[in-house]
């Protein structure tokens, strides 16, 4: 299963280091660092770290490790999960 994550700021090298030390989401995934950038396209873009989860079980383990991750932020930037054309939007709470 192949997960899209969209970060509003400029801390998708963050998510993707988190990500990426995190035991359970690398046991089941391999995470790289993109970004949604079309070909020949400028300025503007949000970056992306892509997903390949092994089992739809694993998805879990990354729900939780991004939501651990933002939790961790001083400011929680919105993220959007997206894979299997299901997206999923996580914005910050307004207090």
């Amino acid at each position: 299963m192949d997960v899209s994550i969209t970060v509003s700021d400029s801390s998708a090298n963050s998510l993707y280091r988190w990500l990426a030390a995190d035991p359970e989401v690398s046991r089941h995934a391999t995470v790289a660092l993109g970004d949604d950038r079309e070909p020949g396209g400028m300025g503007g873009t949000l970056e992306v770290v892509n997903v390949v989860l092994s089992n739809a079980i694993a998805l879990s383990s990354l729900l939780v490790a991004v939501a651990s991750w933002r939790n961790s932020r001083p400011r929680p930037p919105s993220v959007t999960v997206e894979g299997d054309g299901v997206e999923i939007p996580i914005e910050p709470d307004e207090t």
